[in-house]
């Protein structure tokens, strides 16, 4: 049975401003109508009548309807303009202009005189703003068409509006996202249009939106959107006097908006790499660890700010808070202080760690705690930690099977990147990560297995760095243990092996293996560094400062492949326990077996006659041979010392004999 298709006539010959059973009849057809019952000039049809109803002047006939019908106009609309065939008349300025008048979308002077549109919350204003929002999603050409009608500074001014205090909490949240995303797709790829919305103060309207939007589930896709919009914005936006080598470009305007990024980032509950912690991490991505903003990157902030009359009073609010965090001896009662957040890989919250409770004995915010300093990383670590358990649980490697629709690629290298600019923009964060993931208790006994095998973040991460199917995620890997050995190529291979460095050093030059590093030590009993030559060489670290100095190279020898200890297994015999000599006699008697039985090995004696590996052994123990070896070699060993000794004790004859001539002279 085929299905008939739907014509525009009756709509167009009816009376719209009276018949409203037929217009009310009509409409429901076409949001009731299947995908191929209405032909593209059909859609074009309908789309034309239907938005003549709704121009903006006073004779226009959705004047005289009730809410119902209005809100059933634009339905029409926008079921119609699913289908990029046939709606390309929705791109006509005149359309977009009417649209975005329904949508209460702060328009020109010339409309704003036109009869009264409803709030900017109502059903048929967000109606409006869906139709806007999938034409940008469909069409480029909808986009810059929206933008060259104003939608850019439109969006800006909206997001800018002072909270009204809708009494529908759901309505206000949907029209946050709704401009959101019109503000994300409008400036996309489009730098000029950045640059419009922030003159048109859309940086303020921004953080205002961030920090005062609960971050609850039902709050999550608005701060998507608003998330995805800050993103597109310190993307393009045209810097100037930026360098096109420049990695990160950026502008003093922008600082503002690091603070709502990590409010955000500590408060989302959640440690899933899922939307919005997802769209957070990307936009943290486009902020550099500036020194200015160091203070802000260091911080945990706190709790969500009041909802207040405009976005400039957040600001200012902030602006007070920031300068605050930026003043040591600011007083404690100006501001209060950052949560406390432990760095460890799993949250803690308890209140005999918090600083808000240290403030209320007159303690003076600014001193610094190093769980605020290293809170940042401390968390990425859990998302990482928390995305390896679930997605890739030991011992599963990055190239066995995955769950469907899981791309590494997409999700794992953002996350790797901002754990690499922190290593690289904060040197305690870096020495943290690195004390985190490359503890000096690590074992590194042969026994306990290859570092790469091992269950854990260090393990995981290091067989990311030697997979095949995944080079954004493995080049990523390898760029945070570069960073967090902070570009030293012998470190690295020191830490991890050059088994696994392999491949990062190869990106960065080194052919082979890197040359073995010399470091300073340390006599403890004057804390004056001691170079080579036995002469101090500078000032111990200050003890006040807050990151731990770590060697460079290990004080153990270590496998250059592997980064194992790297133990000399060759023990003198009388080093060797009873039990260890029988142990070992047994294992070298049953290779003499293994070989006895070998056809191709045969030792015949005087007599012609097959004589045992065995026996032979037997005989030189019973004659005293093998103890003669072993004498002959430690007589050799003996003198060896011995010479070395006389060579020592000759070189410091010279030496003492040159200082006194150097002294005669003077």
């Amino acid at each position: 049975m085929s299905v008939p298709y739907l014509t525009a006539k009756r709509y167009i010959e009816a009376d719209r401003q009276t018949s409203l059973d037929t217009v009310r009849r009509e409409l429901n057809a076409v949001v009731n109508a299947l995908p191929t019952q209405i032909q593209p000039t059909e859609r074009e049809a309908f789309l034309d009548a239907i938005l003549h109803d709704l121009e903006v002047e006073p004779e226009a006939a959705w004047n005289s309807w009730p809410e119902d019908v209005h809100l059933l106009a634009l339905t029409a609309i926008k079921f119609l303009g699913r289908n990029p065939v046939g709606s390309e008349t929705l791109l006509s300025a005149q359309h977009i202009s009417i649209l975005v008048y329904h949508s209460c979308l702060p328009v020109p002077e010339p409309l704003a005189q036109t009869p009264a549109s409803p709030s900017p919350c109502s059903t048929t204003a967000r109606e409006a703003l869906k139709i806007l929002a999938n034409l940008l999603v469909l069409s480029a050409a909808g986009r810059t068409k929206f933008f060259r009608n104003g939608g850019a500074h439109a969006v800006s001014k909206a997001l800018a509006q002072p909270n009204r205090d809708e009494k529908d909490e759901a309505a206000h949240v949907e029209r946050i996202f709704l401009l959101g995303r019109l503000g994300f797709l409008v400036c996309l790829e489009r730098p000029d249009a950045a640059k419009e919305m922030v003159e048109a103060d859309v940086i303020d309207a921004l953080v205002q939106h961030l920090m005062t939007l609960p971050v609850v589930p039902t709050h999550y896709m608005a701060l998507s959107e608003l998330l995805k919009l800050t993103n597109a914005l310190l993307s393009v936006y045209p810097y100037k006097g930026v360098d096109k080598s420049d990695k990160d470009p950026w502008d003093e305007q922008f600082d503002i908006i690091l603070y709502p990024l990590l409010h955000l980032f500590y408060e989302i509950p959640t440690v899933e790499l899922s939307p919005p912690l997802t769209h957070v991490i990307n936009a943290l991505l486009s902020v550099p660890f500036l020194p200015r903003l160091l203070v802000t990157w260091t911080c945990v902030p706190d709790t969500t700010i009041e909802p207040l009359s405009s976005p400039t009073s957040t600001v200012r609010t902030l602006l007070h808070k920031l300068g605050n965090l930026a003043s040591p001896s600011s007083p404690s009662k100006q501001l209060a202080p950052p949560r406390s957040r432990s760095p460890a890989l799993g949250d803690s919250n308890s209140a005999s760690s918090s600083p808000r409770a240290s403030l209320s004995g007159g303690r003076p915010f600014g001193s610094g705690s190093s769980q605020h300093k290293t809170a940042f990383p401390a968390r990425l670590l859990k998302v990482l930690d928390t995305f390896f358990s679930t997605y890739l649980p030991y011992p599963k490697k990055p190239d066995d099977k995955l769950p469907q629709g899981l791309v590494l690629d997409e999700v794992l290298p953002p996350v790797l990147l901002l754990l690499t600019r922190a290593a690289v923009g904060c040197d305690t964060m870096r020495v943290w990560l690195k004390g985190t993931l490359l503890p000096p208790t690590l074992d590194r006994t042969p026994e306990a297995g290859p570092i790469e095998k091992r269950k854990g973040l260090l393990g995981d991460i290091l067989r990311l760095m030697g997979c095949g199917g995944h080079t954004l995620s493995k080049v990523s890997a390898g760029e945070l243990m570069w960073a967090v050995c902070n570009g030293d190529a012998s470190d690295l291979s020191a830490e991890i092996g050059y088994g696994n460095a392999a491949g990062v050093l190869l990106e960065k030059g080194f052919s082979g293996p890197p040359p073995a590093k010399i470091t300073e030590l340390w006599d403890e009993s004057s804390l004056r560094p001691i170079s080579m030559s036995g002469q101090p060489v500078s000032h111990p670290p200050d003890a006040s400062s807050p990151i731990t100095i770590q060697p460079a190279t290990p004080i153990e020898p270590r496998h250059p492949i592997t980064g194992l200890r790297d133990r000399d297994d060759r023990q003198d015999m009388n080093e060797m326990s009873d039990e260890e000599k029988e142990r070992e006699a047994e294992r070298l008697f049953a290779l003499f077996d293994r070989m006895e039985r070998n056809p191709v090995i045969s030792m015949k004696s005087g007599g012609g006659q097959a004589k045992g590996i065995q026996d032979i052994m037997r005989d030189k123990l019973e004659k005293g041979e093998l103890e003669a070896w072993q004498d002959k070699d430690d007589e050799a060993e003996r003198r060896k010392q011995e010479e070395q000794g006389q060579r020592d004790e000759t070189e410091a004859l010279r030496e003492i004999q040159q200082y006194k001539q150097r002294i005669g002279r003077s």
